[in-house]
């Protein structure tokens, strides 16, 4: 498959090796389940019976968890299948606890290219459309974002709703950057490799432009203003998650045990400040965005 026909190959070889986020998986979702759940709440309860289309869905949370608000189906669709493996083993769990919630199915497929309703109908033509398509900040990172969302409208039915939460500006979300930035004041971030920027719907306009363009209307762009519980634990432990998050481990590859100890160093002092009673504590700030088809 030449590069043309798969746009995403960069971002899916990432994920794919994405094994941090099998590893952490509980602590990861403790952080951004509220945030999530917001962009849950925004399209109210009118959807009782609705079939939901979770994208980037990783290992299955916000699958999981619209299982139990609808009593339609919901689909997850990850680009990893990593992540997606992990899901199904979850949700498999889920269904043992819960039998009584929606049924959840989880598929590896690229959203902004795949027939995401042939793979909704099993390839038998039945399924008319998804009521809902949902993504908690997995909707920031595909080559061509207009086509993404196009290829999304797609497969949802005539009045049907889009809502995620993406994050605004690296400012207004220390937790996401002060980490890294303290790695690369010791190292230099080695060359190669794909471009996952989780700022890159800060801008509502861009938003709104490209929600737009690929065909949807009364789009809403919602601020909310949080703080993300990034670690319990005392801040030796909370050191050692964040240096195996991002691009420490990455940038680290290689380098002698001397500028591993300067990068703990510095990362201890860049996360001393946001360290409270309940742990490390950031404020954040996320993107609740709306659309209708």
């Amino acid at each position: 498959m030449s590069e043309s026909d798969d746009p995403n190959a960069e971002q899916r070889e990432f994920w794919r090796n994405a094994d941090i986020w099998v590893q952490q998986q509980e602590r990861l979702d403790a952080q951004l389940t509220h945030i999530g759940a917001a962009a849950m709440d925004a399209v109210g309860g009118l959807l009782a019976g609705a079939n939901v289309l979770d994208i980037g869905c990783g290992c299955g949370q916000t699958s999981l968890q619209w299982s139990e608000r609808v009593t339609g189906s919901v689909l997850g669709l990850d680009i990893s299948e990593t992540l997606v493996e992990v899901a199904r083993q979850r949700a498999a769990a889920h269904a043992a606890r819960r039998p009584a919630a929606a049924p959840v199915a989880f598929e590896v497929a690229d959203a902004q290219t795949a027939d995401v309703a042939a793979i909704a109908s099993g390839g038998n033509g039945a399924f008319d459309g998804f009521d809902l398509v949902y993504s908690r900040f997995g909707v920031m990172f595909f080559a061509d974002p207009v086509a993404a969302f196009a290829n999304l409208r797609a497969a949802t039915r005539p009045r049907g709703r889009l809502a995620f939460a993406c994050w605004q500006t690296p400012r207004q979300n220390p937790w996401l950057v002060t980490v890294n930035r303290a790695v690369l004041e010791i190292v230099e971030m080695p060359s190669g490799g794909p471009s996952v920027d989780p700022f890159a719907f800060a801008d509502p306009d861009f938003v709104r432009g490209v929600l737009g363009d690929a065909g949807w209307s009364n789009v809403s762009l919602e601020s909310h203003e949080t703080e993300v519980l990034f670690s319990t634990g005392p801040l030796e432990e909370t050191v050692e998650f964040a240096m195996d998050l991002g691009i420490a481990r990455r940038a680290l590859q290689g380098h002698p045990a001397q500028a591993h100890a300067q990068v703990r160093k510095a990362v201890t002092a860049a996360l001393a400040p946001f360290e409270t009673a309940r742990g490390v504590v950031f404020p954040a700030a996320a993107w609740i965005v709306t659309a209708s088809n």
